[in-house]
């Protein structure tokens, strides 16, 4: 068994030309051929948004969380325990 990789761009239309030269100390003859697509990077959608949902909410609480000056400073109710 062998491994080809090749890596391609996949165009709006969804079609592509495999052109695959096989290396010299392949068989030849009939083969069964396997195509596993890796997504780089996020997979989009036909509006060009991303598929992932950690994505799509990435930033929606922007500018509505805050966290007091203080917030690391002791605490008075464990004075005793520091």
């Amino acid at each position: 068994m062998s491994t080809i990789v090749k890596k391609i761009v996949i165009p709006p239309d969804h079609k592509i030309n495999l052109d695959l030269e096989f290396p010299p100390e392949s068989i030849t003859g009939e083969v069964e051929m396997t195509i596993i697509i890796k997504p780089k990077g996020p997979a989009l959608g036909k509006d060009g948004k991303p598929l992932n949902r950690m994505a799509e909410l990435r930033g929606i609480y922007k500018g509505q969380v805050w966290m007091s000056d203080d917030f690391d400073a002791p605490l008075e109710d464990f004075k005793e325990y520091m």
